[in-house]
């Protein structure tokens, strides 16, 4: 999923310590929940505690979270997505001003499940590949715990803009990101953050059902 990356004008010195500093910014607004930019607060966009949102769960593939009322679930059709059968794709739909019906949050699940070795093989090809990259002092690749496994978030950036996603490997293979752009960039710039809606909340509640033994 990574996107053109942009060459900046930053000499060879230059370049790593801003990148350097990016990334421990973006690692520290992971872990606090903080939107960078943003106000600090509640959780924005519903009720005050995702202990009191709807609960959402998806019996074929295991994925479960949270979300406020005032989204809606949109399931799909996983094959257009190119995600294999037995897999899902799941849509978080909320409205804004300018962006009605529009996705919050996509859930893209493989199927089947994916065992400590290969998800450590996975996360550490992703890990070469970022470092392999052209250097680009918005792009990072760092690290959060979800669901009690390690989660891989990237941020990839193109000419007009930079996208998240984050990449969970166990027990299985699922990818989340924001399709708020165009006139609602702010709600979809890297890290994903609390905002309009609490994506970052929401992200934090994302659960799968124990493989079966």
């Amino acid at each position: 999923m990574k996107l053109a990356a942009i060459q900046w004008p930053l000499g060879s010195f230059g370049r790593p310590l801003l990148a350097l500093g990016v990334t421990i910014i973006f690692a520290f607004a992971l872990e606090s929940g903080v939107a960078l930019g943003l106000e600090h607060g509640g959780v924005g966009g519903g009720a005050a505690s995702p202990a009191d949102w709807v609960p959402y769960h998806n019996s074929a593939t295991g994925l479960s979270f949270r979300y406020p009322a005032s989204l809606r679930i949109r399931e799909r059709d996983p094959r257009p997505f190119r995600v294999p059968e037995g897999g899902e794709v799941t849509d978080l739909v909320g409205d804004t001003a300018t962006n009605p019906d529009t996705t919050v949050l996509r859930f893209l699940v493989n199927p089947g499940e994916m065992t400590r070795e290969i998800a450590a093989r996975r996360a550490r090809g992703l890990r070469e590949n970022h470092a392999n990259d052209t250097p680009n002092s918005r792009e990072s690749l760092t690290a959060m715990q979800l669901d009690g496994h390690e989660a891989l978030v990237e941020v990839s950036c193109g000419r007009g803009a930079c996208h998240w996603y984050v990449n969970l490997l166990q027990p299985r293979e699922c990818t989340i990101l924001s399709l708020l752009t165009g006139t609602d960039p702010d709600e979809a710039l890297p890290p994903p953050h609390d905002g309009l809606f609490p994506l970052l909340s929401i992200i934090r509640t994302v659960h799968f059902d124990a493989p079966a033994k």
